[in-house]
């Protein structure tokens, strides 16, 4: 029986283990934290729990497909939820807008806010819905690893479907007029060293979660959906082993042959699966000879000054503050010039996520709120740094009373974590929040590749869950890592040569 090795807890490789095993291989998991799930995090503060990662997820069909492949009733494992409004933007001048899926509401709203979207609204969803999945059939079917691939004709294109010589901004101008609407749009994109004015227009697709498809909500949390994949995992016979630390990879005649486990246990293993970002940023793993500089240089994450500020409040009662709401800017330009230079936003845009808004009777005593805004990476032993911390704590509360929530005489629990403690409780370290996007036209089609080109029998996951589209495209990948594996190992006792990656799952019908 072939010996697969996973490496990492979150999505991608609970649900790659799940086929593995459902097609009889024998899998093992080994997580470096005490449990699996990836970003997403439960904190408790005395009898308040907080939930930090992934807030919603859309697409259910790719999670139901995790269990369809396992002969499993998703229903059976988690309850979920339809969020009909899932989130209220407020500005600065006193209007609300509220996200949802239904295009007569968002309609309804843009006519009194930019009656040119309103008329143009459904063009934007179609052209966003296409851009989503003609994007996903590409990634899924050629997966773009080096820049020849982009001159390749099937592949170029398809490629100018993708509006390639226009930039996001320029593309969501054609559909609206209003410039609040049009950075809350961005946001996603307007991520330093990146700009919605330079990457390319495609990565408008990420919109399509929001605002085409369906979102949805756990009942019991979003860390529901590993919790359940764990418990399925386990019932095929997947082995887990948390708090074990990977500290090398055995290889031998360019094959991998097993791994090292805390310094002082080898194990055989006859393929292992594992981020990408973890082979690149910790070159312990492998001898340095053994993957190639120039695919290194390539695919090393981008590095940011950004990471995140949360403030975690539980309230004495419940408040009427929507599961998710954002709290924008009025100066979109100067809060990130001033995180570029290593400050504080003056005026920054502000997330509150309230899970008790949905389901009150998980959280009897009050609201469990998370707080968050993009704050400078800097040296936390600065002196003044630590005061900053001290009056932005304030600042935010203070933003937060001028929108109609006074939280302050609410407050019964209270922590906050500065960026160096969302390092040490998410393992989430700088430069890798908003997932692998380029501000170079060419570069932002490149992915890493899944598959060592050096090493037989080393696959590598890819995504981060962070943004939009995260948590489906994690989903994907497992289970598109998982087919390839199996289509090599079936060419090997057959002695095939057919291209795995045409053996693929389609997810994106």
């Amino acid at each position: 029986m072939t010996k697969v090795t996973v490496i990492g807890g979150g999505l991608s490789g609970l649900s790659a283990a799940i086929l593995l095993v459902s097609e009889g291989f024998e899998v093992s998991l080994y997580e470096r934290e005490k449990a699996v799930g990836g970003n997403f995090t439960t904190y408790s503060l005395d009898s308040y729990d907080f939930e930090v990662g992934p807030s919603f997820f859309a697409l259910p069909e790719i999670l139901e497909s995790v269990f369809k492949a396992a002969n499993k009733d998703m229903n059976d494992y988690l309850e979920i939820e339809l969020l009909k409004k899932h989130t209220t933007i407020h500005f600065i001048d006193g209007v609300k807008f509220e996200m949802t899926n239904c295009p007569i509401e968002m309609k309804k709203q843009l006519e009194l806010l930019d009656p040119f979207a309103a008329e143009h609204y459904d063009s934007f969803l179609k052209e966003v819905e296409r851009l989503y999945y003609e994007f996903s059939q590409i990634e899924s079917e050629f997966h773009i690893s080096n820049w020849m691939k982009l001159v390749e004709k099937p592949i170029r294109n398809l490629l100018l479907k993708l509006r390639p010589f226009e930039s996001m901004d320029q593309f969501l101008r054609k559909y609206f007029k209003n410039e609040q609407l049009i950075q809350l749009l961005a946001k996603y994109a307007n991520q330093e060293p990146h700009s919605s004015k330079t990457v390319p227009a495609f990565l408008a697709s990420q919109l399509y979660m929001m605002l085409s498809s369906n979102v949805y909500y756990t009942r019991g949390g979003n860390s529901e959906i590993p919790n359940s994949l764990r418990k399925l995992a386990l019932e095929l016979g997947v082995k887990f082993y948390t708090n074990k630390e990977i500290t090398k990879i055995h290889v031998e005649d360019q094959k991998v042959i097993g791994i090292q486990v805390n310094h002082d246990l080898s194990i055989e293993s006859d393929c292992i699966l594992m981020s990408s970002s973890q082979i690149l940023s910790e070159n312990k793993l492998l001898d340095e000879q053994l993957l190639s500089y120039e695919k290194k240089e390539t695919f090393k994450p981008e590095e940011t000054r950004y990471s995140q500020f949360i403030l975690f409040l539980g309230l004495k009662k419940h408040t009427d503050l929507s599961m998710h709401s954002v709290l924008f800017s009025s100066d979109i330009e100067l809060e990130v010039e001033q995180l570029n230079n290593g400050e504080f936003a003056t005026n920054p845009t502000i997330y509150l996520y309230n899970p008790a808004q949905v389901e009150p009777e998980r959280f009897p005593n009050g609201d469990s709120l998370v707080i968050t805004v993009l704050a400078p990476y800097v040296d936390e032993e600065n002196v003044s740094h630590r005061a900053d911390v001290i009056t932005y704590r304030s600042l935010l509360l203070n933003k937060i009373k001028a929108y109609g929530y006074d939280l302050e005489p609410l407050i019964v629990e209270e922590k906050l974590w500065t960026a160096e403690e969302i390092k040490n409780n998410v393992k989430k370290s700088p430069g890798k929040i908003f997932g692998f996007v380029s501000n170079a036209f060419a570069k932002a089609y490149l992915r890493p590749p899944v598959k060592s080109e050096e090493l037989d029998g080393l696959y590598f996951t890819l995504v981060n869950t962070n943004h939009p589209s995260g948590s489906s495209d994690a989903l994907k990948n497992g289970l598109h890592l998982a087919t390839m594996i199996i289509a090599d190992y079936q060419d090997k006792e057959s002695g095939s040569n057919d291209d795995p990656e045409e053996l693929f799952i389609d997810l994106t019908e």
